[in-house]
């Protein structure tokens, strides 16, 4: 009942269905630790610190992780039609891409090659992914950014 009482006071759900929301599809800063995650696993795959195998055909499916499957499912029922959230599933799915190619990086060209990968477009990317789903939860939450 919680989550209900909590919804009624958020204006931008007023006159629309609600049906369906969960918990998680309000709570932004879980998304974003999920996404801050991603970058940890590539980070130690690279460092040498995970005994994770990471496959770059896998890593680089934006649907496979559970942001990218928020954004395919409720995410994008409830928030879809807001550019913000277009913003955030185009960068998320170029997030997927860099990372994919930071995997293919460390296996073709080593550590180095794959550091330097992680801090450049990668790192950016995933800078947007972050301040775009911050922007969604102030539109959503009504608050100013």
């Amino acid at each position: 009942m919680a989550l209900f009482d909590f919804m009624r006071g958020i204006s931008f759900f007023r006159g629309k269905s609600t049906e369906g929301l969960t918990q998680d599809d309000i709570d932004f800063a879980k998304w974003v630790a999920a996404h801050r995650n991603w970058r940890r696993r590539l980070s130690d795959y690279i460092q040498g610190s995970s005994r994770e195998e990471l496959d770059e055909n896998l890593v680089c499916k934006a649907d496979r992780c559970d942001l990218g499957k928020w954004i395919a499912g409720n995410g994008s029922r409830f928030y879809g039609k807001l550019p913000v959230f277009g913003k955030l599933r185009d960068h998320h799915v170029q997030f997927h891409r860099c990372a994919g190619q930071v995997v293919r990086v460390f296996k073709s060209e080593g550590q180095h090659a794959a550091t330097k990968a992680l801090h450049t477009e990668f790192d950016l990317v995933s800078l947007k992914v972050i301040e775009h789903l911050e922007s969604l939860e102030n539109e959503v939450k009504g608050r100013a950014s």
